[in-house]
């Protein structure tokens, strides 16, 4: 016995520069929890980046500050997305990884993963607000599913 339930997940291939690729990722980019928790993490993201990149003194202070922002980062992501996406997204590397435009690797995720969010969300709600219109429009200007003695508002 199977029950088939389309929870609305999207696979991700994530590529390298050359086009291989190096990881994949499952999570459905109209879910508001994955907003929600988004809009959370990622100023304490950007937070821990900035910190990390400004660490000043000991060279051993510096390395450990941004190996302890590097896995809260990381961690983060994975709050967010409410799965395992950091191992794909990074793929092993330090969220401070350099790349050769000398951007970190940090950068490029969030510069990837910011239109996909943002455009799966609009066209989520959009999809929501139709739905809900094409449901309610029956009932509207009409005293259809009033209560006995019950009128429309002026």
């Amino acid at each position: 016995m199977q029950l088939q339930i389309d929870t609305g997940l999207k696979t991700y291939d994530i590529l390298d520069a050359d086009g291989n690729v190096t990881g994949t990722v499952r999570f459905n980019p109209a879910d508001p929890g994955i907003a929600a928790r988004w809009k959370s993490a990622e100023p304490e993201i950007q937070r821990l980046a900035q910190a990390a990149q400004e660490a000043d003194g000991e060279e051993d202070a510096a390395l450990s500050l941004m190996l302890d922002a590097d896995q809260k980062i990381k961690s983060l992501f994975d709050y967010a997305f409410g799965a395992k996406v950091s191992e794909a997204f990074f793929g092993g590397q330090s969220a401070f990884g350099i790349c050769e435009d000398g951007s970190l690797v940090l950068e490029h995720v969030l510069t990837a993963l910011t239109p996909v969010l943002e455009s799966s969300m609009k066209s989520g709600l959009e999809a929501v607000q139709q739905r809900a219109k094409t449901h309610t429009a029956p009932y509207q200007n009409t005293t259809r599913g009033l209560a006995p003695g019950q009128t429309l508002p002026d």
